[in-house]
């Protein structure tokens, strides 16, 4: 599963023997009964097909994916799975759910009446406790508890916490009662409340499911608390030429950054079209071993420039690679000084730069093969 490096292009290792060690430790505190892993987005843009096939090797059961398209997918990997969609009934006509064995989320009564004229079918409906995106307000979750659910089958009650940073506090408590209130008088099913934040927080509101994604690729969520996970994610880049340059020298399109001394400046093959935030320009830095490089101008399409004097001169020289993100520096630090979610850079640069697999195949049993993991 291992890609050869493109010298002059960025690049992302991902260690599927992180990724298992991830789901059980989130697995060794999760009080519940199921536990899911969502693989949204081609798995955060990660890769469904090796994430869901090394998910399988550890023993998950259950996937919580977008559309229709990507459930299909994550039924060929995981032929006995349980697969959620979480767009509903989009993309495809109700039957085609219940033909590949899909559970739909319902996200408003007109999907529910829909759903029913395809009964029997299995789906889980989603309630809006106070995020204000998807899912029945509290008057349609009293309408239908008065009106029945048609010879519909509910796998699962579903909220979506309105808030993941802080899943200790006051907010999080109301959102736990808002939920128990309103599937007090609804037909008896599975309460998934518990998200990745949620499980290493209170043992309480885990409840009967729970659905984790940014846990098991080793994002923390959670400002003020660092949780036992490893990052699954390393991206670099490559060092395209190294310039001496003088004390006044202009780095960027319109003299971005002048270079208050003489400098040596690294650029790398990296930018705002590999996923690299423009918001980065003149913040942050990337790390060489144990040595950070500040950034110095702006994010262009393909190139940033960083700050290496001082650096050992073996360390930045045209070849070698630069972590963008990874063991050296978290990707929630660099997300943080672009103003983003960690997901969201994570999302970002795995959708477009290259992917090399390590750790665990999905062929090889838990045990073997954790020696490949990425040093």
């Amino acid at each position: 599963m291992t890609a050869a490096v493109q010298a002059d292009a960025p690049s992302m290792e991902i260690d599927l023997g992180r990724l298992g060690e991830n789901w059980r430790t989130v697995r060794g505190r999760y009080t519940g009964a199921e536990l899911g892993a969502v693989v949204k987005c081609d798995a955060y843009g990660l890769g469904l097909d090796p994430v869901v096939a090394a998910l399988s090797a550890q023993g998950c059961r259950q996937y919580w994916t977008l559309d229709f398209d990507e459930a299909r997918r994550a039924r060929a990997l995981a032929p006995q799975a349980e697969i959620f969609v979480l767009d509903g009934l989009r993309g495809a006509p109700a039957r085609a759910f219940r033909e590949w064995r899909l559970i739909p989320v319902l996200n408003d009564p007109d999907e529910i009446a829909l759903a029913a004229r395809a009964a029997p079918l299995t789906v889980a409906i989603a309630l809006d406790t106070g995020l204000g995106r998807l899912g029945l307000r509290p008057e349609a979750v009293r309408a239908l508890a008065a009106r029945g659910l048609d010879g519909l089958r509910v796998r699962a009650w579903v909220t979506q916490p309105a808030s993941f940073s802080t899943p200790e506090g006051p907010e999080s408590q109301g959102l736990y009662d808002r939920f128990l209130d309103l599937t007090a008088p609804l037909p008896r099913a599975a309460r998934s409340l518990a998200i990745s934040a949620s499980v290493f927080a209170r043992p309480e509101h885990h409840l009967d499911m729970a659905r984790v994604g940014s846990a098991l690729y080793g994002v923390d969520t959670t400002p003020g608390r660092a949780l036992p996970l490893r990052p699954v994610a390393r991206l670099d880049a490559p060092v395209l030429q190294v310039a001496e340059l003088p004390a006044g020298a202009g780095i960027g399109y319109d003299g971005q950054f002048r270079c208050p001394r003489p400098m040596r400046v690294a650029t790398l093959g990296i930018g705002y079209a590999h996923g690299l935030p423009y918001a980065l320009m003149n913040r942050g830095a990337v790390r060489f071993g144990a040595h950070a490089a500040p950034i110095v101008g702006g994010i262009s399409m393909g190139l940033t420039s960083v700050d290496v004097t001082g650096l050992p001169l073996h360390l930045a020289v045209p070849g070698a690679r630069a972590e963008i993100f990874g063991d050296r520096q978290r990707i929630e630090d660099l997300a943080a000084q672009a103003g983003l979610p960690a997901n969201a850079l994570l999302s970002l640069a795995a959708a477009v730069c290259r992917k090399r697999y390590h750790g665990l195949r999905p062929d090889q049993p838990l045990a073997s093969s954790l020696s490949e993991s990425l040093p």
